[in-house]
């Protein structure tokens, strides 16, 4: 295949796949809307943009939105959600996320 063609192939393929990963405000806007602060959306976002689909940030918020909680939503809230929708990429992220931007605190340890 001629290397013209095979850049312009990986190059529609990038432009494919860019359009699949949610965007750092759906999910920084997702997650104020369930209780985090700006700033713990902020960073959590801008961790998880790029890594997280469209759909996985859809499936992660419909969790959110149905988890049972007094208050607003916390970091660690949000990552027991990430367990629970069944998707070990997103529960990763999540957690990963909350270890970057140092919100995991407020989770407490459970045996």
């Amino acid at each position: 295949m001629p290397p013209f063609k095979l850049l312009t192939l990986a190059a529609l393929a990038g432009l494919t796949l860019s359009g699949c990963t949610a965007s750092r405000y759906q999910i920084s806007d997702a997650l104020m809307r369930y209780g985090l602060s700006e700033n713990q959306a902020g960073c959590a976002a801008e961790f998880l943009r790029g890594h997280l689909s469209t759909g996985q940030v859809s499936r992660l918020t419909k969790a959110a939105r149905y988890y049972d909680r007094d208050g607003p939503l916390t970091m660690g809230d949000l990552v027991r959600v990430a367990g629970q929708v069944g998707d070990a990429e997103v529960l990763l992220q999540v957690g990963a996320a909350a270890f970057a931007c140092k919100l995991g605190a407020d989770m407490p340890i459970r045996f």
